[in-house]
């Protein structure tokens, strides 16, 4: 389910709009995707794991940008451009991307950058998080205004790191992916395909070249080592080149031209056909995208990420109750994705049945097991104990999802509230007053990083 969220006038139940900008003048966001989620996530897990990372620790973020690049922030947060997924020819590109950004988090280069320009950052990157999470929430205005004054992010103003940090980084890179046994020749591509990029002034350089400068020493460097690797020859099977070309062609879908798309048609292949079947949608014609859909689906039945786009087709288009059971089947296949528990959530809460809250709370709950951090999850556990007439859990759901994404105000509003609700040895109680009193430090507030 590729999202982009925006706070509508009515305060719609559902906040999942396909790919929605804030504004006609952002250019860059955050999405959430379960399917490119998952794919991100199965390839940097082992290359975290070989660089000793704890993996509860470490979280990837798709961001939306054009530009070629991935980049480190805020710890050990990587964020990967979507021009960077839709760019690479092959996975093993991207892998050596996620390698040499774990090289730079193990290594410790983020917090060795120049103070001046961490300084400059800091408000940025808080800035933009802190906008992903108003957004999320459904506070459009506030998130409009936190990302506009957060977009030079997407312009290349990261850690700019030094020559010795990026060979250190390919280094450490090249042993992580020794470790796991998968070639480098990937990362090799990538540098080679930059190499030029070094004798261009700063202004003519892309992104990546400019945050991480390429010197002919230092792809001689790798190369010598790439070139003596008993896993030179390995190569990425069938099954993950496909699901690679399948994200591909979701984002095409999503973020270039849908009319474009759509007049080129389909070559045949399933890439192209995922890829016009979210254009269709796009451009509301949703008999011809869920045609293709459903072709995908009996080609691919145990394909959770086909069902789960019908399934939001389907709820976009008003039909509530048609979109339940692809939702359920998408769960079905892919039981511990989160944002598939959301989803379906969300449109027990919409279609509002005997049972429905129940089952949704139920989701809800068993999504926070996963997923910690998505406000969303919050704003539906409110809806769904508001239709059960649980007042105290609705408010106590209320100040969780404003405590998450830093508005202090309503947290605290909404934690008082729901004071009122609970006894004193209720756990709840507790737990709105914890939230009272972190609300109540503004100074720690700011400084936490808020996603």
């Amino acid at each position: 389910m590729l999202i982009f969220t925006e706070k509508n006038k009515f305060h719609k139940i559902f906040l999942i709009l396909i790919f929605l900008f804030f504004s006609n003048n952002l250019k860059a966001n955050i999405i959430r995707d379960a399917e490119i989620e998952n794919f991100l996530t199965e390839m940097a897990n082992p290359i975290f794991e070989a660089a000793n990372l704890n993996l509860n620790s470490v979280d990837i973020y798709i961001f939306n940008d054009k530009a070629v690049n991935a980049f480190v922030a805020c710890g050990q947060k990587v964020f990967i451009n979507t021009g960077l997924i839709q760019s690479f020819e092959n996975p093993s590109m991207l892998r050596g991307v996620l390698a040499h950004e774990t090289g730079h988090i193990a290594g410790g280069h983020l917090a060795r950058s120049d103070k001046a320009m961490e300084k400059a950052q800091t408000p940025m990157i808080v800035g933009l998080l802190l906008g992903i999470g108003a957004a999320i929430a459904g506070e459009g205005d506030a998130a409009q205004a936190l990302l506009l004054g957060s977009q030079q992010i997407a312009k290349g103003m990261v850690a700019k790191y030094s020559r010795g940090q990026e060979s250190a980084a390919d280094q450490a890179a090249f042993q992580y992916l020794e470790k796991i046994e998968k070639s480098s020749t990937g990362m090799l591509e990538v540098l080679y395909s930059f190499a030029n990029q070094e004798a261009l002034s700063p202004r003519q350089q892309k992104i990546r070249v400019r945050s991480h400068p390429v010197s002919r020493d230092r792809i001689r460097s790798l190369e010598e080592k790439v070139q003596k690797s008993e896993f030179i020859e390995n190569e990425d099977g069938d099954k993950l080149i496909f699901e690679y070309k399948m994200i591909q062609a979701k984002l095409n879908g999503f973020l270039n031209n849908a009319k474009d798309i759509i007049k080129k048609g389909s070559n045949g292949s399933d890439q192209s056909k995922y890829a016009l079947a979210v254009a269709y949608y796009r451009q509301a014609l949703l008999n011809d995208s869920l045609l293709i859909l459903d072709e995908l689906i009996l080609k691919y039945p145990k394909n959770p990420w086909y069902y789960e786009l019908k399934g939001q087709i389907l709820y976009e288009s008003g039909k509530i109750e048609d979109s339940i059971e692809p939702y359920m089947t998408a769960l079905e296949l892919k039981e511990k994705e989160p944002l598939l528990m959301v989803g379906l959530a969300t449109a027990f809460n919409a279609r509002g049945d005997n049972g429905d809250a129940e089952n949704a709370i139920k989701l809800l709950k068993e999504s926070l097991k996963y997923d910690t951090k998505n406000s969303q999850t919050w704003y539906q556990l409110a809806i769904s104990y508001s239709n059960i007439n649980n007042i105290g859990m609705a408010e106590l759901s209320s100040a969780e999802r404003h405590f998450l994404t830093g508005n202090i105000k309503m947290a605290s509003f909404h934690a008082k509230k729901s004071l009122n609700y609970f006894n004193n040895s209720d756990i709840s109680r507790l737990r709105a007053q914890d939230i009272l009193i972190d609300a109540e430090n503004k100074g720690k507030w700011k400084r936490r990083c808020p996603v």
